[in-house]
């Protein structure tokens, strides 16, 4: 005769043994699977969607663009002439001073 420790015992090892093969036997790992899943996650939006009819094309927004080309048109010639001149006056400071 059995003693109830060990039938218990053996009965659980069964149980999780065949658990196990049954987790095991639903999971199957694809490389190229989880790299695909992973490229579809990285994307912003479906690349193959189609724009709906009623989305009209936006218009330019000639305020914002004036305004960079303006903003870096006032900072363009501070900035090369500092980077580009600075030899110059440098030159010019301290000719015969060194």
């Amino acid at each position: 005769m059995v003693s109830p420790i060990l039938a218990r015992s053996a009965f659980r090892a069964a149980t999780k043994a065949t658990s196990r093969a049954a987790v095991q036997g639903t999971r199957q790992f694809s490389v190229i699977q989880s790299m695909r899943q992973w490229a579809r996650k990285m994307e912003l939006h479906t690349p193959y969607e189609r724009i709906p009819t009623q989305t009209g094309a936006a218009g330019a927004d000639w305020g914002a663009s004036f305004k960079r080309v303006a903003g870096q048109a006032a900072v363009f010639p501070i900035v090369a002439g500092s980077i580009l001149g600075w030899p110059l006056l440098a030159k010019t400071l301290l000719d015969g001073h060194i």
